[in-house]
């Protein structure tokens, strides 16, 4: 069976692919879309979120056991009694039946020329992914100011995303290619599930420890233009098959755009699988990520356009520290961003198939790492974290099923620098001055779901309580200091129902009501002291921001094609952000605001057809949005502090309105096989207000062309090679810095790629 970039579907037994449609397609769902939330909306109540109890459709369980040959029968489909995705992610088949669940399994992470997470999720089209030292991914237009806490990512069902966000967002690039076993991608909500952040999407990344089911010895070894890789793997089991083992290690080096930039890592992992008894399983899984990067931030695109590939920023001087008399010690470095990572994660699984009808699983996880050496400042991030997740899944008849869970998890982090504060300008002397931040989240909640069948169709019922326990102590020489404690209660809500029109079809609409806390850099306001002595650190009264999604989509087996099209529309109304003004008497605030309201809407198309050895695919995603301030006093503020919203081209800040996909697979024989993909990225806004594209104010659109093959030259042996952007397009990509000054970072060129893999 060939193996798909694909769409969980209900429709047939391959999985979907997502796909261009025309404009008379496009118009005509915008048409349904508009629709559906007048029907919503006057006809009783908003339909919602799904779970994702199989159809009766012959459906495999995922893309994986499609692409593993493992399709399942109608009654496995239904069951899932042959697959271990029902106990570890139960939830995420329940949400299949109503919403749109991406599946991208290891056929098409491995032997494609991608080397990290960012580079498989950049091609998918509701997602875009930034091109700076660490991974940076926004999942249906949140912005760049919002997608840092509007996404989930989980491995292994564990929550990796940090409390902070700044200065450094999530490295969300920790897992190796070779070590995934499969990436799910849940666009546009699933707070019922996941609780807070979830208003773009969750990433689910599942390795192969996750399984083992048929654990194998595996060596790897690829050059590639701009660095290789080497990967080992060991893997068995024992005791008439009661146990399962799986070692790894992999080593990559990486050489980023410019001169002397680059980012190297090694990770360690190991896992036991431990069958109880036939109903019962024990997984333990533990792995180590060690990373050394070093990287370009800011950087002017004159000095890029003259300079290319050979660009080396300039010297700088920066203070190591302060001599017996309190005069800085300096010393003259390039003005590179260094980063050391280190990240440790274990996980413990336990699954237990309590009868026909009733299973119960616990994750239990706990991850530690720290980032250092962001800038000249020398600022160390620790983070740990950990927690509980249990679930229970109930048939409690033939037309009705319940999921019941419970959360539990603690993040930790600090982020800690020396600054050095003036004492006499006449000698030139300092102190030092130590700056903390210190945070640390508590989340308590309980979810249900609950799915009813009748018939040809099938109504999902979710609801979430969590509780949020924020606590902070930050000590900042510009922003005062302060600490204190946060308690917020949320309530989140899906309703949805799916209507199975005939045996490959399948018309489904869901609502779903979520929300957002404030991450570490929101969680605090920093004022002028009531007597007049500095600022002080306080917990913000900022709300916590709530998003409304609706969501119609329908996907079905057509004489010559499988077709999934999803409408989406997200809502917010008291978008939370961080605000720096000046008030009436000169005295600088910083605070987080419920001021502004967006509006987010889009379609997402895919497409898959199968002509003897030939599989097409095509997939097309349209993002649009506007931002704006809520109220009168709102527009008053931001007026009144030159804050500009016009985000121009897209309507959100660093969102392509256009992206598109197209693949092609021709299997020349059962051994070999060939693919060409070419992606389509549109003009999005690099800021926030509108200008020309001279100083990096917009970036303009740009394609790229990767071909790659794959031959099994024996049982054990297999050779793969390609090319990625094949006619070495040359593009910007999105980075950080003040507009004209220090925008934009050149996206990647040519890269010719070859690896060789054995298995035994």
């Amino acid at each position: 069976m060939k193996n798909h970039f694909s769409l969980a579907k209900a429709a047939n037994p391959e999985a979907l692919s997502r796909s261009q449609l025309t404009g008379h397609c496009a118009v005509s769902l915008q048409q349904a879309v508009a629709a559906a939330i007048v029907v919503m909306a006057f006809g009783g109540g908003a339909f919602s979120s799904a779970v994702a109890a199989e159809t009766e459709v012959n459906e495999p369980s995922s893309a994986l056991e499609a692409d593993e040959e493992d399709t399942y029968g109608e009654e496995d489909a239904v069951e899932l009694q042959a697959s271990y995705v029902r106990p570890d992610y139960v939830e995420v088949e329940r949400l299949r039946a109503t919403k749109e669940i991406i599946v991208i399994p290891k056929s098409e992470i491995q032997g494609k020329g991608k080397r990290t997470i960012s580079d498989v999720l950049s091609k998918v089209p509701s997602v875009s992914v930034g091109s700076t030292g660490m991974g940076e991914i926004d999942i249906r237009g949140q912005g760049s100011d919002q997608a840092t806490r509007n996404i989930q990512v989980m491995i292994d069902g564990a929550p990796i995303t940090t409390l902070v966000n700044h200065p450094v967002n999530t490295d969300y690039d920790v897992v190796p290619v070779e070590q995934l076993e499969r990436i799910e991608v849940i666009p546009g909500g699933g707070s019922v599930l996941y609780g807070s952040g979830a208003s773009g999407g969750v990433i689910n990344i599942t390795t192969n420890l996750r399984s083992m089911e048929d654990p194998k010895n595996t060596a790897t070894a690829e050059w590639n233009s701009k660095g290789y890789r080497t990967t080992a793997n060991l893997g068995g089991t024992f005791a008439d098959n009661r146990f399962a083992y799986d070692f790894s290690a992999s080593h990559l080096e990486r050489d980023l755009y410019f001169r002397d930039t680059y980012r190297d890592s090694n990770y360690f992992s190991g896992g036991l699988r431990w069958n109880l008894t036939d109903k019962q399983t024990l997984v333990f899984r533990a792995s180590r990520l060690e990373e050394d990067s070093q990287y370009i931030g800011n950087v002017s695109i004159d000095k890029v356009k003259a300079e290319g590939e050979d660009y080396r920023p300039d010297y700088k001087d920066i203070t190591v520290g302060l001599d017996a008399k309190g005069h800085k010690i300096t010393k003259r470095v390039r003005d590179y961003l260094n980063g050391d990572r280190r990240l440790d994660t274990v996980n413990v699984s336990y699954m237990n198939d309590w009868s026909d009808d009733l299973r119960f699983t616990v994750d239990a996880f706990y991850n530690n790492g720290y980032f250092s050496g962001v800038d000249d400042e020398n600022k160390v991030m620790d983070h740990d974290g950990h927690g509980v997740k249990a679930k229970a899944d109930w048939d409690y008849s033939d037309m009705g099923s319940l999921l019941i869970g419970a959360d539990y998890t603690v993040q930790k982090a600090s982020l800690a620098y020396d600054n050095y504060k003036l004492l006499s300008y006449k000698d030139k002397t300092y102190t030092r001055q130590p700056l903390h931040y210190n945070y640390e989240k508590d989340i308590y909640a309980l979810y249900l779901l609950n799915t009813v069948k009748w018939s040809d169709f099938e109504f999902t019922q979710g609801a979430r309580r969590e509780l949020t326990q924020w606590k902070f102590d930050k000590n900042d020489s510009t922003e005062g200091e302060g600490s204190g404690t946060s308690d917020r209660w949320n309530w989140a809500f899906e309703l949805s129902a799916a209507w199975n029109y005939r045996d490959t079809g399948r018309l489904y609409v869901r609502y779903e009501r979520g929300y957002t806390v404030p991450d570490g850099l929101q969680i605090t306001d920093s004022v002028p002291a009531a007597d007049g002595s500095g600022k002080v650190m306080s917990a913000t009264d900022a709300e916590d921001e709530e998003f409304d999604i609706y969501e119609i989509g329908l996907r079905d087996q057509l004489p010559f094609t499988s077709v999934s099209i999803t409408g989406w529309m997200s809502n917010t109304d008291n978008q939370m952000n961080r605000f720096l003004y000046m008030d009436d008497n000169y005295k600088l605030h910083r605070r987080t605001l419920n001021y502004l309201k967006s509006r987010r809407w889009g379609v997402d198309l895919s497409f898959v057809q199968t002509i003897g050895n030939l599989t097409l695919e095509e997939s097309y995603s349209y993002t649009m949005g506007r931002t704006r301030c809520n109220s009168a006093e709102a527009c008053r503020f931001l007026e009144g502090h030159n804050v500009s919203i016009d985000y121009a081209s897209s309507g959100l800040q660093k969102v392509p309105k256009h992206k598109a996909y197209l693949r092609a697979t021709y299997d020349f024989t059962d051994d070999l096989s060939a693919t060409a993909e070419y992606s389509y990225f549109g003009r999005y806004n690099n800021f926030m207000k509108k200008s020309d594209d001279a100083n990096g104010w917009v970036i303009d659109d740009h394609s790229l062309v990767d071909l790659s093959m794959r031959w099994d030259a024996t049982k054990y042996i297999s050779v793969y090679g390609g090319v990625t952007n094949l006619f070495n397009e040359e593009y910007w990509d999105y980075q950080s810095g003040v507009p004209g000054s220090s925008t934009v970072i050149p996206g990647a060129k040519r890269a010719f790629f070859i690896g060789l893999k054995g298995t035994y």
